[in-house]
């Protein structure tokens, strides 16, 4: 008897546990998670975790996050394939990477050949682009350029020669938009180049060791280096406006995703962007903690 009615009263408690689950269960538990990845770059970082933030806090949809993945080729292959559903990209590296296109200045037409053949070609939606541009720029110290009377790309052609160029791994080896293109384009070659991770060129034109970068239009370190960015007089690099990019089955189940990311995006100007990327890049903080704020103060996810 004892056995039974402990029986029963196990069985009833489960039953209440899992009754009281189904209740408790938020809408996220039911359904499948989005999987949200990003190159280790803290700008595309940042928009990563700003589009996980608000599908996660302000839609309550589960999310997955992928990151760290390494350059922008890679995390681009990586939807391309499926295996994340979202990715913070820039047009101007869609066109070169992907697309195998040359170089388009205008950001509204650059914007507009990406959205049409990521659409037809792989089935993914580039949300509406930021204002802000985020494309490469050759930089100097601010001195040195006012010395030698260096303004503009072109100006480079007598000292480059003679001269180091640092620059990030990938810049190095893109075929279109990267130093081969460039140096093809304006019609000279440094002397030397020297690939390395994108913060420490900063540190490396800082102390000497390479003349010339280059860097990105909102980097905050430009400033805080004392950097003359050149005018690119030739119109080589073409136009970076960052996006969200989404799978289209995804938006086909979540549609509200749209709307809500294209909001933040929207918000994000070159003065902003180059705000928050100071934040994480020469203030220190968190990239997580950096976006959560800004998403909570612009109203974008509940406080």
């Amino acid at each position: 008897m004892n056995r039974l009615f402990t029986r029963r009263a196990v069985c009833a408690a489960a039953a209440a546990t899992l009754a009281l689950a189904a209740v408790a269960t938020p809408r996220a538990q039911a359904e499948t998670p989005i999987k949200i990845g990003w190159p280790n770059i803290t700008e595309q970082a940042m928009l990563g975790i700003m589009a996980a933030l608000v599908i996660e806090k302000k839609l309550g949809l589960p999310v997955e996050r992928f990151p760290n993945l390494g350059g922008t080729g890679i995390a681009q292959q990586a939807i391309l394939s499926g295996a994340i559903d979202v990715l913070p990209d820039y047009t101007g590296d869609a066109l070169a990477n992907v697309l195998k296109k040359d170089p388009i200045t205008d950001p509204k037409k650059a914007y507009e050949v990406v959205h049409d053949a990521y659409k037809d070609q792989y089935k993914i939606t580039w949300l509406a682009p930021t204002s802000f541009n985020n494309t490469y720029a050759l930089a100097l110290k601010a001195d040195k350029a006012k010395e030698l009377n260096i303004k503009t790309i072109s100006d480079l052609a007598s000292q480059a020669p003679n001269w180091t160029l640092g620059s990030s791994v990938e810049f190095a080896a893109r075929p279109l938009d990267g130093y081969p293109g460039m140096s093809k384009h304006y019609g000279y070659k440094f002397g030397s180049i020297k690939p390395m991770e994108i913060g420490l060129m900063y540190t490396a034109v800082d102390s000497g060791s390479v003349d010339v970068i280059v860097a990105f239009a909102t980097d905050a370190r430009i400033g805080k280096v004392g950097l003359a960015v050149l005018d690119d007089d030739k119109l080589f690099f073409p136009a970076y406006n960052a996006a969200i990019t989404v799978r289209d089955d995804v938006l086909a189940r979540h549609p509200e995703i749209g709307p809500a990311i294209e909001a933040v995006t929207n918000s994000l100007d070159t003065e902003t962007q180059i705000k928050l990327n100071g934040q994480a890049d020469i203030d220190g903080l968190d990239i997580e903690k950096v976006a959560e704020i800004y998403l909570k103060d612009k109203g974008f996810i509940p406080k």
